[in-house]
């Protein structure tokens, strides 16, 4: 087989290294995620974990209007100016971003403190009597969380993926599981305290990221000046500014149907549909972190004119995509019946829902990290397109279908979003950039998953229904999966990426 062209290796080497670090990270983090899932779903009625599930998802949401799209352009510029040789322009450009987003978030926090009360009604209905202290709480957080993305996104950009793993990955999960154990212990589980625990890990990655991206600018000490010039702020903000309006679509695409199965149905169905979409996590968490790691270099890549490892980059990292988060989605498909019982009884309406989006997501992911490609090669203005047409269709298929198929209706929602955020998009880098992600590793990524992780565990279920066996089967095909991935490593790619 076929390895990667020379002028890439060292541009993949360096990508994957980073990938990889993300995907410990993305492991741990998605665990830590699907346990907090668990141990909320358990120790709390499932009123409350609704609620609480929704009020995650209007936290996310505000964070990314808020923020601005900043952490997209951080990304993109310091990782160009860095490729061009331009410390100089290094600081200007943090500040380029910092002083609209400080203003943004300070009116916004303020907003939602003062207006706590109508905002909760029309958030999470008049029946929900903690409402205002949890828009309280998300006023709060918002400006920790947004110190926290933008510091880990600005040290990205500067060349380093081991402080978004550590913080991000690692810190976060792990100081809102502790915050959760310690509520759990004190009896304390209604909504307005879990929302609490997730605002405590927000503000610990906070205290870590500013001085770790202190500590990274100090690296470039021959140029002090942050002030920026008037065209490099413009600059920055026609680029960030489309990203910025993207990015809130993108997040809503992901948070907005929770929201509005609370609302329009119950935080009891809302709860299910939000623990049936946690299995999701792990391969969303997998594909993002290979995404992050191969953005600074996609950037770079365009700056310096290199088409061709650009498109040797973009295939190999949907290789890397694919053989990551395809076995997740098969074995969730394959089990889902099973997978939702760790939630409790009342949860396995959600069997259905996670067959469904496990199947889109195959799809998704055979893309690629399309997005991060388009945006990177400077295209901003089409994933903001992009995005709001694909919360359009979102938010036009929840209307429709929730009140006719309940949950099943914001799965349809989802699944008709998905398809839009990624082949659109795949077809927009076919035509400007001249190259699309189907090629052989991605292909050999597909037919060893089908084979090891959905034809053998349905024969398996189709022979038996022991638990024991099962268990044993996806231990050895994961097995020989593993073999497999390694011995496929040099034409992947990651051959000696743990060597320094």
């Amino acid at each position: 087989m076929a390895t990667a062209p020379t002028e890439a290796a060292p541009t993949t080497r360096r990508a994957a290294r980073g990938g990889l670090a993300n995907l410990a990270g993305a492991a741990y983090s998605g665990g830590a995620s699907f346990l907090i899932t668990v141990v909320i779903a358990r120790i709390s009625p499932t009123e409350d974990a609704g609620v609480y599930f929704a009020a995650m998802s209007i936290m996310l949401i505000a964070i990314a209007l808020a923020q601005l799209g900043t952490p997209v352009g951080y990304v993109y510029f310091l990782a160009r100016y860095r490729g061009l040789q331009r410390d100089d322009l290094l600081r200007p450009a943090l500040a380029s971003g910092a002083m609209p987003v400080a203003v943004v978030a300070v009116v916004a926090a303020g907003a939602g403190i003062v207006f706590r009360v109508p905002l909760a009604r029309a958030l999470f209905g008049p029946d929900v009597a903690e409402g205002p202290g949890i828009v309280a709480i998300i006023a709060g957080v918002l400006l920790v969380g947004i110190c926290a993305e933008s510091s880990l996104a600005a040290t990205r950009g500067l060349g380093v993926m081991r402080p978004t793993v550590v913080t991000d990955k690692f810190l976060n999960p792990t100081v809102q599981l502790l915050a959760l154990a310690f509520l759990a212990l004190a009896g304390w589980t209604g909504s307005q305290e879990l929302v609490l625990t997730r605002g405590a890990g927000f503000l610990a990655a906070a205290l870590l990221a500013l001085p770790w991206l202190r500590a990274r600018l100090t690296r470039h000490p021959g140029h002090r000046r942050w002030r920026p010039r008037a065209t490099q702020v413009r600059e920055f903000w026609a680029f960030t500014g489309p990203r910025a309006l993207g990015q809130v679509a993108q997040v809503g695409i992901q948070r907005v149907d929770i929201v509005l199965v609370a609302l329009w149905l119950s935080p009891t169905e809302a709860a299910i549909y939000a623990a049936a979409t946690r299995f999701l996590v792990f391969g969303q968490l997998a594909a993002r972190s290979i995404s992050l790691a191969i953005q600074p270099h996609v950037s770079s890549l365009t700056a310096r004119g290199r088409p061709e490892a650009l498109r040797d980059l973009y295939r190999t990292s949907t290789a890397w995509i694919m053989f990551a988060t395809w076995p997740l989605y098969l074995t969730f498909a394959v089990h889902a019946g099973d997978l939702m019982k760790v939630f409790g009884p009342a949860y396995a309406p959600g069997a259905l829902v996670l067959q469904i989006l496990s199947g889109c997501m195959l799809v998704a992911t055979a893309c690629g990290a399309v997005d991060a490609v388009l945006v990177m090669a400077g295209r901003s203005d089409l994933t903001m397109i992009n995005a709001w047409v694909a919360l359009a269709v979102n938010i036009g298929v929840n209307a429709w279908l929730i009140p006719r198929l309940g949950i099943l209706g914001a799965t349809a929602a989802w699944a008709a979003a998905i398809f839009a955020t990624n082949i659109v998009p795949l077809i927009q880098v076919k035509v400007t950039l001249g190259f699309h992600p189907v090629g052989r590793l991605p292909a050999l990524a597909a037919g060893t998953s089908l084979a090891l992780f959905f034809a053998v565990p349905l024969a398996v279920r189709a022979l038996t229904s022991s638990l024991i066996a099962t268990a044993a089967a996806t231990a050895a095909v994961a097995g020989i999966y593993a073999v497999l991935v390694w011995r496929w490593r040099g034409a992947l790619g990651i051959a000696g990426v743990l060597r320094r």
